[in-house]
């Protein structure tokens, strides 16, 4: 039987709640860049985030995208789109791991069961929601120093090490500005002793001084994606 507590989400489910979704749940290994879903594309399955982490992303008209919030083991996808049967928007793996697959029907059914099912998926909605709303403040209002070290925090939280693999065109890409300004940003942090660079990645060397040079959004962000410690409603 899978291990519930692996995933934020399953780990706050009573006994029977778990059980019933148990026979169907498949862990799935993902790799970095595997699209989970695209616009248009119908929901089959929902994913709850063991050791990976999933990026959502907005695509424009004019070819460019940006990351709208990011999924890890605390959340599960497509939470946005319970009831629907088509994505609206592109989620991709950033960071590559194991993740429990279930059903969209299956889930579809237990919310017809469940209260208390129901009323963790509502709480962390609105989690995500608030998450959401901070990132879509945060760059219009902090420099590009400081969301880039963000961003490196963030990242390293959803791996739980201190390596982050990625480009500078695909961190660009996440927070939704030029390549340029990014690579900038990463030349003063590696100047400060924070991080060091290599070909495709980003070591952090001194998180203590990284956490100094980000926005009071990560911070903020922590505490929010903390589990909540509310209880369910009576069933």
């Amino acid at each position: 039987m899978p291990y519930s507590r692996a995933n934020s989400i399953l780990s706050q489910l009573q006994d029977k709640e778990f059980d019933a979704l148990a026979p169907h749940i498949q862990l799935v290994s993902l790799e970095k860049g595997d699209i989970l879903f695209e616009p248009g594309r119908s929901i089959r399955h929902y994913f709850f985030p063991v050791s990976c982490a999933v990026e959502l992303a907005i695509d424009l008209e004019d070819g460019n995208a940006g990351a709208t919030t990011f999924i890890n083991m605390n959340s599960v996808y497509p939470l946005h789109l319970i009831g629907e049967t088509e994505s609206h928007n592109r989620a991709t793996v950033s960071c590559p791991g194991l993740c429990y697959r279930i059903p969209a029907q299956v889930i579809h059914d237990e919310l017809q069961k469940s209260r208390g099912f129901l009323w963790i998926l509502l709480k962390e909605s609105v989690k995500l929601f608030e998450q959401a709303c901070l990132e879509s403040v945060c760059l219009r209002h902090h420099t590009l120093e400081q969301v880039t070290a963000k961003l490196i925090l963030l990242s390293t939280d959803n791996t739980r090490t201190s390596t982050v693999h990625a480009t500078h065109r695909e961190m660009a890409n996440s927070l939704g500005v030029r390549r340029e300004g990014v690579t900038m940003a990463l030349q003063k942090l590696k100047a400060e002793q924070c991080i060091t660079t290599s070909r495709g990645g980003v070591q952090v060397l001194d998180r203590a001084g990284l956490e100094g040079r980000a926005c009071g959004c990560y911070k903020a962000l922590v505490e929010l994606r903390k589990n909540d410690t509310c209880g369910q409603p009576q069933q």
